[in-house]
């Protein structure tokens, strides 16, 4: 018995990488830094992070929460039908070719993978329903339940890395300034061993599965889910506003959750579910972007001192423990307020170098560090390069 279990989970295990999404998604991944390096060098004439920056943040965590997903799948005997994963993974991929990471939040690809087999089921097409017809209402009921699920772990990998080494832009204010945003772009593969209702497995104990979806003997497949998110952050600091936007996702994944379950008795509540979190996690975007456009601008030009919109890793300013939207206020002694007068600062002193910071707490601090042949001109600095008028601009908006 105990052989064929773990045969089994091999087998699982090989389908994993049998799947399409997940060579989708390295490729998708890849071809996302391609694109920002192109960018940032169009921005800032110097490339921040690596191609593969997105692909770096594509396994680790998502392996993380696939593994928690997974223990719960499996004491629970969750079952997904065949179809579900097909259906899934079709959504995905034509849903990531608009290019926007935020139509790959588990609520719109696994709530429109759940509408769309729904109405296979009651279509007039015969060939199409009767592919569907063998699985039953509480499959529905158990994925939208997933559903959930996926949602509460789209929150906290926001949470988690969402705001981890993002990369900056330049764009133009309302009123024709160059001011600063940033691009919140994150994929993970979340992969999650699932039981398959058919196969050589049975029960052997009289409480599992836990919950039955269906399905007396069953096989494991390792099933690859991508989720994805993307949001322009213009008016604060980028963990800020991920927080806010991760809360408001795991919430509605709770809510998900709670109607799905009384689809256990009322099948219709595991559709209702998927409209449900389709339609307030748009709320959620639509909220942030509304939010976003009425603000003022975070990452302006400063009376105060030269704002930083991002440091280059490995950089003198990053040794120097320098971050994203702290104020240097003087330069070995001197006053500066744009990158000229930052530039003349630091030929004050060519081998070292003094700042006084504002912090984003706003408390000043000191930080300092040896300059070496070789280094970046300006520590590894990111701010804006334009000159403001102060007297004709008394705020970026």
């Amino acid at each position: 018995m105990g052989q064929i279990w773990i045969e089994e989970l091999l087998k699982g295990v090989v389908r994993f990488f049998l799947q399409p999404i997940v060579y989708y998604a390295i490729l998708i991944a890849i071809f996302t830094g391609y694109l920002r390096v192109k960018r940032e060098r169009k921005d800032f004439h110097v490339r921040l992070f690596s191609i593969f920056q997105e692909l770096k943040f594509l396994f680790p965590l998502g392996l993380l929460a696939g593994l928690i997903l997974s223990i719960v799948s499996v004491v629970t005997g969750y079952t997904i039908a065949y179809p579900f994963i097909v259906a899934v993974t079709i959504v995905t991929i034509l849903f990531s070719l608009i290019g926007q990471f935020r139509y790959l939040s588990p609520a719109f690809t696994m709530g429109t993978a759940l509408i769309l087999l729904f109405l296979l089921r009651i279509a007039p097409i015969s060939s199409l329903s009767n592919i569907v017809q063998a699985v039953s209402y509480h499959m529905y009921t158990g994925f939208a339940i997933l559903l959930g699920l996926f949602m509460i772990v789209e929150g906290w990998l926001m949470r988690q890395n969402g705001a981890k080494q993002l990369s900056p832009k330049l764009r133009k204010s309302r009123r024709g300034f160059t001011v600063g945003a940033f691009q919140a772009k994150r994929i993970w593969l979340v992969p999650v061993l699932c039981l398959l209702p058919l196969g050589p497995l049975t029960s052997s104990v009289d409480w599992w599965p836990v919950i039955s979806w269906g399905g007396h003997s069953f096989s494991f497949v390792l099933v690859p889910f991508l989720l994805g998110f993307q949001q322009q952050i213009q008016s604060t600091l980028p963990q800020q506003a991920i927080d806010r936007v991760s809360k408001q996702v795991c919430l509605v994944g709770i809510l998900t959750i709670i109607i799905a379950a009384a689809g256990y008795w009322y099948p219709i509540f595991s559709i209702v579910a998927a409209f449900v979190a389709i339609l307030l996690r748009g709320f959620i975007s639509l909220g942030h972007r509304m939010r976003e456009n009425a603000a003022p601008y975070y990452f302006t030009p400063q009376k105060k001192g030269l704002m930083v919109l991002a440091v280059i890793p490995g950089s003198p300013a990053d040794k120097m423990g320098l971050e994203k939207g702290e104020i240097i206020q003087k330069c070995n002694g001197k006053m500066v307020r744009h990158k000229d007068e930052f530039y003349q600062a630091l030929q004050i002193n060519p081998a070292f170098c003094k700042l006084e910071v504002l912090d984003i707490h706003n408390e000043i601090r000191f930080a300092q560090g040896a300059l070496f042949v070789g280094d970046h001109h300006e520590l590894g600095l990111l701010t804006l390069d334009e000159k403001p008028d102060w007297d004709s601009e008394k705020h970026y908006s």
